[in-house]
């Protein structure tokens, strides 16, 4: 990791902790669900794009299960779609935080219009930091070290954030910096089990 992207995450992940605890001397807003939907566009430039679709759904108390599915049009002659299926598990940072470590086995497929195809598979290991700030607003950041297209590890960061217009139905987005590029995502999630009632019953 560059000391450039080591200072970005050490300056999110102190952001994040401070904003959250500030929020959590004002209001318990329970715990953060981990059952929901998402569909977002993505963006890297005015000729790149694509669609991302995944979900999470909790099997236990602090484990989950994720899959996503990316499909990019890079803008230059080549496509890449990007399949991950994986797990990960949560602990309570404070009241209003939590910290996730996550593994996901990824799939990955480069189709260049004037060169061999690149086909590989790999692993992708992160740390999420999700918190709330205020009643119906969540942040997050992720550290992810992605090993699913070549032969080297990237180093990932994403930064989000999501505004519950209901008890089933956020909006929001999150930043992502490579080494390569930063893309946008924007969307929504729907959250099938209900924040809300997610919350009272740990209540």
């Amino acid at each position: 990791m560059t000391r450039t992207m080591y200072l970005r995450v050490h300056a999110a992940c102190a952001l994040l902790l401070g904003v959250s605890a500030a929020a959590a001397q004002e209001r318990d807003f329970g715990p953060l669900t981990y059952d929901y939907v998402i569909a977002n566009l993505g963006l890297t430039a005015l000729d790149n794009g694509g669609i991302e679709l995944g979900g999470s759904v909790a099997v236990a108390d602090r484990v989950h299960v994720f899959g996503g599915y990316q499909d990019w049009e890079l803008g230059s002659g080549a496509d890449r779609s990007i399949l991950q299926l994986g797990a990960g598990y949560r602990w309570d940072l404070a009241p209003n935080l939590d910290l996730a470590a996550r593994v996901a086995l990824a799939s990955s497929d480069l189709d260049r219009r004037q060169q061999l195809d690149l086909d590989d598979e790999g692993l992708i290991v992160s740390g999420l930091l999700r918190g709330w700030i205020a009643d119906r607003v969540e942040l997050s950041g992720e550290l992810l070290l992605d090993d699913s297209l070549g032969s080297d590890v990237e180093t990932v960061l994403e930064f989000g954030g999501q505004y519950y217009v209901n008890d089933e139905f956020s909006v929001g987005g999150r930043i992502r910096v490579d080494e390569d590029e930063t893309s946008l995502f924007l969307g929504g999630r729907f959250y099938f089990r209900g924040w809300r009632r997610s919350a009272a019953t740990a209540d």
